[in-house]
């Protein structure tokens, strides 16, 4: 008899903690909130027994341990997990999970919609939470001090995109909308209202592009989201252009700024570049020889205008040849450079 209360002890001890375990999960964070009612009605559907006092005294009591709050001064009543509480996670968030979303905290942030960024955020005060303890344990510096990232170039303060406009974006995107927006140029004085199809975003360079039509055209575009003024997701169906890809579009160098067709690049080069070509070629077909005492690079390529601001920036360490074309815009620039630096 004692050994059969014991097991049911020990069953009904099972019990409780599956079900408030089960109600824990039940929460949302705020500022979303669920009434006592809703959750013994979700309760009830996973098939546990449960009435009103029986979910009141298991909340009580886990109120008592973990965070959970509930709001009595405003209706809708109802329990929430605060937005900056800490993520309750089983198994524990490890070291690695811990550092991917600290790099996401640091460097994804403005490329994230800013209601996923607050749904994380209980992930990121965790991680931190998670990288300090290793900090303290190792005694030494903390991983997240010894790790940057550094962009290409010199640094420049990030653009700004409005966050009611991201919103509308994001928005469109997700729910294949259309989208009303009034757009500055860079060359234009004023502004100019478009009806555009969102077809994609591409994050480069510290710069977030829309990848779009407009109305019931044809032709891509490409609207940087900080030039835009307002943005509204319509409530029309976004229409696609036929045969529309986006890693296509990408790979034809659309974003590149295209000058002309593909080209065979011919130049000479230094050994300081050269060395860089090798870890990191321009093309498959790109060879690296020496020829009259010098290094010949051969490889073929789009001419873009991202390709000859790249081979500018290296000065005179490259010298193209061929095409004949490409060499004379340089032959031009040197000139030109040559007169204003002399005067």
């Amino acid at each position: 008899m004692q050994a059969e209360r014991q097991s049911q002890n020990e069953k009904r001890r099972r019990d409780t903690l599956l079900r408030q375990w089960t109600l824990l999960r039940m929460i949302p964070r705020f500022p979303r909130k669920v009434s006592t009612q809703d959750l013994i009605n979700n309760l009830s559907a996973s098939g546990f027994d449960v009435g009103d006092r029986k979910v009141q005294r298991d909340l009580n009591k886990l109120a008592e341990i973990f965070p959970i709050e509930s709001n009595r001064r405003s209706k809708p009543y109802g329990w929430y997990w605060p937005k900056d509480a800490h993520i309750l996670d089983i198994p524990s968030m490890d070291l690695h999970t811990a550092r991917a979303f600290w790099l996401a905290r640091e460097y994804l942030q403005p490329l994230l919609p800013n209601n996923t960024v607050q749904k994380l955020q209980g992930y990121f005060k965790t991680a931190t939470q998670v990288l300090d303890q290793v900090h303290t344990n190792q005694r030494a510096t903390a991983w997240q001090e010894k790790v940057r990232v550094l962009h290409h170039g010199p640094a420049r303060q990030p653009v700004v995109v409005e966050s009611d406009i991201q919103h509308e974006v994001y928005d469109a995107l997700e729910n294949n909308r259309r989208l009303s927006i009034t757009y500055q140029p860079p060359w234009h004085e004023g502004s100019k209202a478009y009806e555009i199809n969102p077809l994609g975003l591409v994050f480069k360079d510290g710069m977030i592009y829309l990848v779009c039509s407009m109305w019931d055209y044809p032709n891509i575009r490409q609207l940087a989201m900080h030039r835009m003024l307002t943005a509204q997701a319509l409530d029309i169906p976004l229409s696609i252009p036929d045969g529309f890809d986006l890693d296509h579009y990408i790979a034809s160098g659309e974003l590149e700024y295209p000058v002309g067709d593909s080209i065979e690049l011919k130049a000479f080069i230094s050994e300081n570049l050269a060395s860089r070509l090798h870890e990191r070629p321009l093309s498959d077909d790109q060879t690296i020889i020496e020829q009259d005492e010098a290094l010949l690079l051969t490889a073929t390529v789009q001419d873009t205008n991202a390709l000859r601001w790249w081979l500018l920036g290296f000065g005179d360490q490259a010298e193209v040849l061929e095409p004949a074309e490409l060499r004379n815009y340089f032959a031009d620039i040197a000139a030109n450079m040559a007169s204003a630096y002399a005067a």
